[in-house]
């Protein structure tokens, strides 16, 4: 099967589907989450019935010398298993037999003492006590002393080969008989004997001055026991209950002891494992039982072992014991609340090397023994979630009741329902003998052995009994189906059971575990696992599950697909094989260098694996892509046929890419080792090493990998002291999807380039730079960045700056051939975009450019008018870095026909706005630079002050007036040109008001406020709405009336008034002169707008708080404020004549009010008289405001009326100044 072109998209999708399946296998529930209920009996049979868990292998008889010895017995005779150094052991009254099993007639004779050996263990040596070769200590005990052995263990086939040490170190038993012997990870050793007591022997290297080398130390007596004869201890054992066995939890760091009356008691070791304290002593376990359990009988109950639950197996469960009746009973060292919360029993579960004391020892479950009750179990073993136990069948035989997980059932319960329970496949398989001991020698251990990827090994127990050793193995549902396979005729019923108890995905992954087993399978096994496989492997097809089952499939444009079980077999087979080093670190970082840190001998072992797989696919025309594809088409009625097929075609295609791809990075990672990575990849940048340190296997095969391996290669390339073609070739041959023809073509450049450093002609030079620009623009489009900026910056060295350019501007072009990142620039840049990436890689090949041309700045002009001018994005690159280093005027010397466009594509930016501007007003555009200009003044996007803004919007009104008379002005129309004059100044007149409120707000510390009127040019509505109005800025209200024209008198009159009296009311004020003074301030701006300044109004106010505050008022006070307001003396008399003749009216006529406003109006007159006579522009008045005139007749009319009604009132002083000002009025005029 040929490898098809799958895009890394694809590759990335098989590479999630392993990684799918491996999780789903990394899933499986633990022990102790099975038993989540009080108690258990679920077991089933296998397929076909006959089937055993574990099955006889292979049986050892006892050598017939041992046999003589055991007929010279004249006391005791006791036997076990030490599976670490591949031994039996076998006591004859004073002497000790190890049997190497694995060599039948190999055994090992002691017979260096004269005493009845009670008891024998094999534990770890102490550090610094023995010599290297002692790797284990055996510990031989009679009734009046201990002593060890060092034992000296070389593996090797048939069970390798050991050698006994002896070692001086002896202790006194006092006639206590150790019943069983333990030891600790670090050496401790620990004794129960016979007295119910546990004792440790504690030895070092040599005598002290006051102590011996060895002791026995009786660590649960108290401190009287140690003044208490020998002689009355004796008499006393009687009377105590003896300890049955001792077991050891080294991460938990406790002791486990097993006394004669199923009473078990609990010792802590400390967290350092140095130390000892009892924790408790469980003496009811039956009863607490038989309260979980009413049908197991907890009266009586025999304990006849216990054992150690590790914490990989079960994070709360610590330990099990399993009673005569072949019932088994779990202990927790974790409280009820800890258990019950998941996350909390990890975290304590994590501390593998240090425990706390427990705090509880609880009977949490109760598992019967699987079948009916039968004989007694005088034998067993637990570990591996893998139970065994010696029944006697016979006078001369023993059942051993395998029992395991079985899986398919567990995780099909586990779909199904938020907790699933324990289901066991459970058998019996008969030995000769009367079974002693049962060990586990050898296999894997798996939690879940649906996840099985070779036909061995398997687990392999040993059964020690009186006629020798039963090899048995265990069986797994892989060589379930293996038998089933191998029957003469294979039973269509049982192999539709099989496949319905597993499933189909899980029957075909067996399938390819048959098919490409390691071992020479049967041609029969061979063929019916070809036949379910493609036969009864399914099809694939349109998904109807609802959208929240759970199915294997894929989502396609058409609908959901589910694969067939061939497919879904083969990636789940493909994940178990990757599984070992899929998620390992492949590189680590050692100083300054790298190292590959997969286990090799795995990684071998499973690229045979995948090899096997690949022969097997490539080899049967059936799982070729094209075929398939075709055959669908052909033979499918629907398009939703054809569709699912492809769907198939294409993620089996995917995996098989991902197959060979792993299969060459294992041939890298070998190749790695033989060629030196460390010393290669010392040469290499550091921040590269540092982006390989902790690449995993999986990141190798899919995502960065290739350009990971390609870099790795390229090291080795310039490590080597060979040619590199040669070396290229070798890495074509292993693996050639890391390293292609372009990748040789780099390195015969890089040689040409170093070469031609070392030229002493430049002649020579140049012809090697110029082979070497050729090569490498032939594969400019597969250069990393880093690639081209190590070749161009050999060419920078060798002076030949064309080269540098050449190569960078034909790498960014070859990898964008249709321009697709010009689009992009084009567009705006959209965000998460997948043009992005194009144009990130064309400014990355830019920047190899602009850097060098920054190590060598200044640059002549004549260098940049050199540069390629086809490249429309990489122009706006240099004129972005011109920019950049404040060379506007550079830009604009070199007349490069795309500073225009440059200028006005996104992203917009002050400076490039200001030089928009400028170049128009350059090329004499000045409708074009007006409009830039308003347009910087109402970006919101752009970070500008309100003042700057401002200035803005004057200088486009400037420059549009400006257009009227130029060459240009014809392309524009006169509306056109006078609506946007005008839209600019009424734009201006609104940001004025802005800038008022700003300073008042400043004035007021609300400086946040403030800030906000920075960022854009509100309107007015807005200025009135969210500051104006709720913060009370009556001066800026009354600048909003004016500019929006606002015709509501009575609330304009209502702002004034609270204006002016808060000014007047101000304690910090000066009375009316501040009112005067605030009118003149705000009349200037606010005239002639009679909607926001209505003089009238004003002026009455002015009246009303000058007669309040009449020892403030000064004369002339209000028509000077007025005149300071550049209001025209004319205006005035109208205001103040309204205003009289209103209250003259009025039966208030002839009041004070009055008299003020008309002497105000003499006033008036007088200062205008006086402004006439001096022929001076009249006081305040600008050539802005209208022509200042005074209605003589209107005015000699008025005073002769107010001269009247002072008579009436009999006001002289006021008559008297009236008829003055009368008369000089006639007198002029």
């Amino acid at each position: 099967m040929a490898s098809s072109t799958t895009t890394e998209a694809a590759l990335e999708q098989a590479a999630q589907l392993v990684e799918s399946k491996q999780q789903s296998d990394a899933k499986f529930p633990e022990i102790s989450e099975l038993l989540h209920a009080s108690s258990s009996c679920e077991y089933e049979a296998g397929i076909p019935p006959d089937w055993q868990v574990v099955r006889k292998q292979r049986a050892v008889g006892l050598p017939d010398a041992l046999f003589e010895q055991y007929d010279l017995l004249e006391c005791r005779c006791f036997m076990g298993l030490f599976p670490e150094i591949g031994r039996a052991w076998i006591t004859v009254d004073h002497r000790l037999f190890l049997w190497n099993y694995e060599d039948e007639e190999d055994f090992y004779t002691f017979e260096g003492q004269e005493q009845v050996i009670v008891s024998v263990g094999l534990v770890r040596p102490q550090r610094g006590v023995f010599v290297d070769d002692v790797k284990h200590v055996l510990v031989v005990a009679t009734p009046l002393e201990v002593f060890l052995l060092g034992v000296g263990y070389r593996a090797g086939p048939r069970g390798g080969d050991v050698t006994l040490y002896a070692t001086q170190i002896s202790v006194a038993a006092d006639g206590v008989a150790m019943t069983s012997i333990a030891g600790t990870a670090d050496g401790r050793i620990l004794m129960a004997g016979n007295d119910g007591a546990l004792y440790e022997l504690q030895y070092r290297a040599a005598d002290g001055w006051l102590s011996r080398r060895a002791r026995k130390v009786n660590l649960t007596a108290g401190v009287l026991s140690y003044f208490v004869p020998t002689f009355l201890s004796a008499a006393a054992r009687g009377t105590v209950t003896a300890a049955v066995s001792v077991v050891v939890d080294d991460v938990r760091r406790l002791a486990y002891v097993l006394q004669q009356d199923a009473a078990i008691r609990v010792f802590w070791l400390g967290a350092d494992g140095s130390a000892f304290e009892h924790v408790m002593t469980h003496r009811s376990v039956g009863a607490a039982a038989a309260l979980l359990c009413p049908q197991f009988e907890g009266a009586g109950v025999e304990l006849i072992s216990l054992h150690v639950i590790p914490v990989n197996e079960s994070r709360s469960l610590a330990l099990v014991a399993v009673t005569s009746g072949g019932a088994r009973i779990y202990f927790s060292t974790v409280g009820r609340a800890q258990r019950l919360h998941s996350t909390v029993v990890a975290a304590a579960a994590s501390k593998t090397t240090v425990s706390e004391k427990p705090a509880v020892f609880d009977v949490v479950h109760v598992r019967l023994a699987p079948g009916s009750p039968g004989t007694r179990v005088h034998a067993a073993y637990c570990g591996g979630s893998t139970t065994l136990l010696a029944r006697a069948a016979g006078e001369d035989h023993d059942a051993i009741v395998g029992a395991a997980p079985a899986s398919a059932q567990i995780l099909a319960r586990a779909a199904r329902q938020p907790r699933a329970s324990l289901v066991e496949l459970a058998a019996e398989a008969r030995v000769e003998g009367r079974t002693w001991a049962l060990a586990e020698i050898g296999g894997q251990t798996m939690r879940n052995d649906l996840a099985t990827v070779d036909v061995v090994p398997q687990r392999r127990f040993a059964a020690l009994t009186n006629a020798g050793v039963t090899v048995l193995e265990q069986q797994r549902p892989l060589d379930m189906l293996r038998a089933l396979l191998s029957q003469p005729t294979v039973r269509d019923a049982e192999l539709r059971a099989f496949v319905s108890t597993y499933g189909l995905d899980e029957a075909c992954a067996m399938c390819y575990a048959l098919l490409c087993a390691d071992d020479t399978q049967p041609m029969r096994v061979d063929a019916a696992a070809r036949r379910l496989l493609f036969e009864h492997g399914g099809i694939p097809r349109a998904a109807e599950a609802p959208a929240f089952a759970p199915t294997s499939g894929t989502e396609q444009s058409g609908g959901r697909v589910e694969l067939s079980g061939r497919h879904n077999g083969l990636a789940m087979y493909l994940a178990r094989v990757l599984q070992p080093v899929w998620t390992q670190s492949a590189l680590a970082a050692d100083g300054a260098q790298l190292r590959v840190v997969l286990n090799m001998q795995v990684l071998a072992g499973v690229q045979r694996r995948l090899q096997r797989l690949q022969r097997f696919v490539a080899s049967d025309q059936r799982f070729v892509p094209d075929q398939l594809g075709s055959f669908a088409t052909t033979a499918a009625q629907t398009a939703d046929s054809a569709r699912c097929w492809q769907a198939e075609a294409a993620s089996l295609a995917a995996l098989y890419d991902l197959l060979v791809r792993a299969i060459e990075v294992a041939s890298f990672a070998d190749l790695l080792c033989e060629l030196n990575l460390p010393a290669a990849s010392a040469a290499m940048p550091p921040d590269q090493r540092q982006q390989l340190a902790g690449a995993t296997f999986a990141r190798l095969v899919c995502s960065s990998g290739r350009s990971v391996c390609r870099d790795l290669a390229l090291a080795l390339v310039h490590a080597q002291p060979v040619g590199s073609s040669a070396l290229s070739d070798v890495l074509g041959a292993r693996c050639a999807g890391m390293f292609s023809a372009a990748d040789v073509a780099l390195c015969r450049a890089l040689e040409h380039l170093r070469a031609a450093a070392e030229a002493d002609e430049d002649a020579a030079a140049a012809t090697l730079a110029r082979d070497a620009l050729e090569l490498l623009a032939g594969i400019a489009a597969s250069l990393s960045i880093q690639q081209l900026r190590d070749a161009c910056a050999a060419f920078e060295k060798l002076n030949r700056l064309s080269c540098v350019w050449t190569l960078a501007l034909a790498c960014a072009t070859q990898s964008d051939p249709r321009d697709t990142a010009v689009a992009f620039w084009g567009d705006g840049a959209p965000a998460g975009d997948e043009r992005e990436a194009l144009y990130r890689r064309r400014m990355d090949c830019y920047s190899v450019v602009l850097d060098m041309l920054d190590r060598r700045w200044p640059v002549d002009i004549h260098v940049l008018q050199q540069l390629p001018r086809e490249d429309a994005l990489f122009q706006f690159a240099l004129f972005d870095w011109l920019l950049a280093r404040d060379q506007s005027s550079m830009l604009f010397r070199m007349h490069a026909p795309l500073v225009e466009q440059y200028l006005l594509i996104e992203p917009r930016t002050l400076e490039k706005g200001d030089m928009l501007w400028h170049f128009y007003v350059q090329s004499s555009q000045y409708y074009n630079a007006a409009l830039v200009l308003q347009q910087l003044a109402c970006a919101s996007d752009l970070d500008l002050m309100l003042t700057k803004r401002i200035e803005y919007l004057s200088l486009a009104i400037t420059n549009a007036k400006t257009s009227v008379g130029s060459a240009s002005a014809g392309a524009v129309p006169a509306d056109e040109l006078g609506l946007m004059v005008r839209e600019t100044e009424d734009l201006l007149d609104v940001a004025q008001v802005q800038l008022m409120i700003q300073q008042q707000l400043e004035q007021q510390q609300n400086n946040e406020a403030a800030r906000d009127l920075d960022r854009r040019i509100y309107t007015v509505t807005e200025l009135y709405d969210r500051f104006a109005e709720p913060l009370r800025l009556w001066d800026a209200m009354l600048l909003i009336f004016k500019a929006s024209n606002h015709d509501d008198a009575q609330m304009v009159e209502d702002v004034w008034q609270v204006l002016l009296r808060s000014v007047l009311d101000d304690q910090q004020s000066t009375g009316l002169l501040a009112v005067s003074s605030k009118v003149s301030q705000l009349g200037s701006r606010l005239y002639p707008s009679a909607s926001a300044f209505p003089l009238v109004v004003v002026a009455r106010i002015l009246v009303d708080l000058s007669l309040e505050r009449a020892a403030e008022y000064s004369r002339g006070l209000i028509f000077n404020t007025f005149v300071q307001a550049q209001v025209p003396h004319g205006a005035i008399f109208d205001a103040l004549n309204k205003l009289y003749s209103q209250r003259a009216s009025s039966s208030q006529g002839c009041s004070e009010f009055a008299a003020l406003v008309a002497r105000e109006v003499s006033l008036l007159a007088a200062d205008w008289i006086d402004s006439q006579a001096s022929s001076e522009q009249p006081r305040g008045l600008c050539d802005e405001k209208l022509a200042d005139s005074l209605p003589v007749m209107d005015v000699d009319t008025a005073l002769s009326q107010y001269i009247i009604n002072a008579t009436l009132s009999n006001n002289q002083e006021l008559k008297s100044a009236l008829q003055h000002v009368q008369d000089r009025l006639r007198q002029i005029f």
